[in-house]
């Protein structure tokens, strides 16, 4: 899949739910600066179920992103339709510091 990023936002009584579609590298800049300031709820989660490629400038966007959530925020994020990969991935790159995988 070499699709541009994608946020598709749902809105939940509870929490706010963003699925990104399409890949999370260089060209989801943009898009991932402008997540925090989408965030309502203080429950968010990020669903990667459609997602893609996620490179190294892709983490550290994600890490940007996600820490501006919860320190701007003040909102725990929730990272739902994690591929094996991904879970490997943001365990060694600390994204688990700031997010938790979903349970179930």
């Amino acid at each position: 899949m070499d699709a541009p990023l994608q946020i598709i936002p749902k809105r939940f009584p509870q929490y706010d739910h963003f699925a990104l579609n399409g890949n999370i590298d260089a060209q989801a800049e943009t898009l991932l600066k402008e997540l925090p300031a989408r965030v309502r709820q203080p429950q968010v989660t990020i669903d990667f179920s459609s997602s893609g490629r996620i490179n190294s400038m892709g983490i550290a966007l994600l890490l940007r992103c996600f820490k501006a959530i919860r320190e701007e925020k003040q909102a725990d994020i929730e990272l739902a339709g994690l591929t094996p990969m991904n879970t490997m991935l943001f365990k060694m790159t600390g994204i688990f510091l700031l997010a938790t995988p979903a349970k179930g």
